[in-house]
């Protein structure tokens, strides 16, 4: 069974992997000359030495903003890789083909197992190496910047196996009651984007306790280098200067010519809470694809015939 489940995922998961091979022809080639500049310039040693914005790294992000923002569109991919490996299984219960595996002396159960078996684990591999590949990439701007900035938290960890899941969870589910695949992957592909938005701009502040501190003066204290700013609100003499912050950024305003006597309010998450703030994300989104998983299962199972 196991045999005959692969083969029947092979084009899928060859298509997945193909664009996985895409993906890399670009990173790898940027990625070298990213690390090629962060050595040159000297920027490995004097991070080394004084973490946070006191090293110039001003010629390489000029040189490499652009593809840095770039990444921020990385995201579709795992929400595209993912339903494209649903496809083998909505297919058959588009065709009926099951049916015919059925009258082999293969229980339902049995089936089942072997088609969701083979696609979680061609899901997880595809999302573990879309996670390394993206984490080489990241490295010389994260030992620069952190990762919690926009364009780099979504693929400077592993939650980009959890977003894989996921996607492939939510496409089995619409396409168990749908039983069109086409249309399905589609659905569950912009059910997908709809998810990750409404998590990124709603619920990702949320997943661990956020630090508050106030300080004086234009100047930023070292323990908000590299760290994720929620909110931050600046007074001078009992009026609001400023006030922005988010995963997204915000609405800032500058309006003092003098900023020594302002006083700054920030709600933040330190650059130490990036492992766990990833670990509770990526623990959200598959814990969301085991409960879809389950319940396509239980609606292949028990409504099919």
């Amino acid at each position: 069974m196991t045999w005959v489940s692969w083969r029947l995922q092979r084009t899928e998961t060859l298509v997945a992997f193909g664009i996985l091979a895409l993906l890399a022809a670009f990173l790898v080639p940027t990625g070298i000359q990213m690390a090629h500049a962060y050595n040159r310039d000297g920027l490995a040693a004097c991070v080394s030495l004084n973490p946070g914005p006191t090293c110039n790294a001003g010629a390489f992000r000029q040189r490499f903003q652009s593809l840095l923002d770039l990444s921020a569109w990385f995201t579709f991919v795992p929400g595209l890789v993912g339903a494209i490996l649903a496809a083998p299984l909505i297919l058959d219960l588009e065709r009926g083909t099951y049916r015919l595996a059925w009258t082999q002396s293969i229980t339902r159960g049995r089936w089942l197992l072997g088609k969701l078996g083979t696609a979680i684990a061609t899901a997880l591999v595809a999302g573990g190496g879309l996670a390394l590949l993206l984490n080489w990439w990241h490295a010389p701007s994260v030992r620069i910047d952190g990762r919690l900035i926009r364009s780099t938290y979504d693929s400077a960890g592993v939650v980009m196996v959890g977003y894989t899941l996921f996607a492939f969870a939510l496409a089995l589910a619409v396409g168990a009651i749908w039983r069109r695949t086409a249309a399905s992957i589609v659905v569950a592909f912009v059910g997908y984007f709809a998810v990750r938005v409404l998590v990124d701009y709603s619920l990702r502040d949320h997943l661990v306790a956020p630090l508050k501190a106030t300080y004086r003066g234009a100047s930023q204290p070292r323990f908000l280098d590299n760290a994720h700013v929620i909110s931050i609100v600046g007074t001078l003499r009992g009026h609001q200067i400023m006030s922005g912050g988010g995963f997204f950024g915000g609405s800032a305003k500058l309006a003092a010519p003098d900023l020594r006597n302002a006083v700054f309010h920030v709600v933040y998450l330190p650059a130490s809470d990036f492992w766990p703030l990833q670990l509770r994300e990526t623990g959200l989104f598959v814990g969301l694809a085991a409960v879809l998983i389950l319940f396509a299962a239980w609606w292949t199972h028990r409504r099919t015939a």
